[in-house]
């Protein structure tokens, strides 16, 4: 079994949703006639109830930046190598806003290995990954669909 470290950034953000929750909690407990509780054991229970349910949000690795962005990254595949951002870009900017495009290249060649990624907004990427999902585009069939994070190595 492998122990995995928590990152400082899941620390931050594991400290940052038990205040906000905390807070939350402090206010929230006086209306569940909860009258008999002192002032510091009600922030001491407010803040137990932040940390752990904190805890357990950056534990799932919830992606909390995410929930308010308007914008999706799209995966490309079986790009032909011809194909550069521009010819990306005119194409997806007929379905949404293009915000960037990252055409994927060999770190130690600088060629493209066949994929690339299309920042856009979502109901654009909707409409595109329905339209162009095995589209021809410089005389390949493309694939195109929602992009996923990459799993880390092991």
């Amino acid at each position: 079994m492998k122990i995995a470290f928590p990152t400082f950034r899941n620390i931050i953000k594991s400290i940052i949703i038990a205040l906000i929750l905390s807070a939350v909690s402090y206010f929230l407990f006086p209306y569940l006639n909860i009258n008999e509780l002192a002032s510091e054991r009600l922030l001491a229970y407010s803040v137990l109830f932040g940390a752990f349910i904190g805890g357990i949000l950056v534990f799932m690795s919830i992606d909390l930046s995410s929930l308010g962005s308007s914008e999706v990254s799209v995966f490309v595949g079986n790009l032909a190598f011809k194909a550069g951002a521009n010819d990306l870009r005119e194409l997806f900017e007929d379905y949404g806003d293009v915000q960037s495009v990252r055409v994927m290249t060999d770190r130690a060649t600088r060629r493209p290995k066949g994929f690339a990624f299309v920042e856009m907004d979502k109901k654009g990427a909707k409409a595109a990954i329905a339209d162009l999902d095995g589209c021809e585009f410089f005389g390949r069939d493309i694939k195109v669909n929602y992009a996923t994070r990459r799993k880390r190595a092991a």
